[in-house]
């Protein structure tokens, strides 16, 4: 029995000792959200700062976009509308007059082929690079720095003499005739180097006696120097 009082005792004080720890706990958890409340507190009183810092020119902004829009809005819309009714009412005369120049196009293409068929020009007995050996030679000629003409009936020299450049530039609108009429590089190079009346035309250069184009050309640009006399 002398036992029971120091045991009570031992007992009294672990339940004080668990008591403790328990305020002890309650105390920290108490402290921590009343940490996380103020540090809440703080970022609400922040952004509400903020949204009051930056609210009025939020709001100037939107209720000037709003105004530009019902400005705007009715003029875009009598554009748009206007824009509308031009197409509509001429869209049927575009695709008509779309339709005719096709239908055009098409009948000179026919009668382009029915003239060649005419003159005996079939693509089948064409020479393909007609068009790019009669650039190559009126650029030869261009570049010679010569001068061009026919010779006189009547004593010696030139005459209807031009620049090489000057001549060029006329003899490349009879080129394209020829491109048309002739079916080989031979006769592109007579159409070239002959008058419409079948003169011959001559080149000349400085201090140097006139030679025929053909005989200048044959001798010194490349591609007629294989042509087959």
């Amino acid at each position: 029995m002398s036992n029971v009082p120091g045991k009570q005792r031992g007992f009294a004080w672990a339940c004080l000792g668990v008591v403790v720890v328990f305020l002890a706990s309650v105390v920290w958890i108490l402290n921590d959200i009343r940490l996380q409340v103020r540090e809440s507190t703080q970022q609400i009183r922040e952004t509400s700062e903020s949204v009051h810092e930056h609210l009025p020119a939020l709001v100037e902004r939107t209720r000037q976009t709003t105004e530009t829009l019902a400005r705007d809005l009715p003029v875009i819309v009598a554009r748009t509308r206007k824009a509308s009714e031009v197409i509509d009412t001429n869209l049927p005369t575009i695709v008509e007059k779309a339709r005719e120049t096709t239908d055009t196009l098409g009948e000179l293409s026919a009668d382009i082929r029915q003239l060649k068929q005419l003159a005996g020009l079939n693509a089948t007995n064409r020479d393909k690079g007609l068009v790019a050996y009669g650039t190559s030679v009126l650029d030869f000629i261009e570049k010679s720095g010569g001068h061009i003409g026919v010779k006189k009936f009547v004593g010696k020299g030139l005459k209807k003499l031009l620049p090489a450049k000057e001549w060029v530039v006329g003899e490349r609108k009879e080129a394209v005739l020829l491109a048309i009429l002739c079916r080989s590089r031979a006769e592109m190079l007579k159409g070239i180097a002959r008058t419409k009346f079948g003169y011959d035309w001559f080149i000349q250069f400085e201090k140097e006696e006139p030679v025929t184009l053909m005989a200048w050309l044959k001798a010194n640009h490349p591609e007629t120097k294989a042509i087959e006399p």
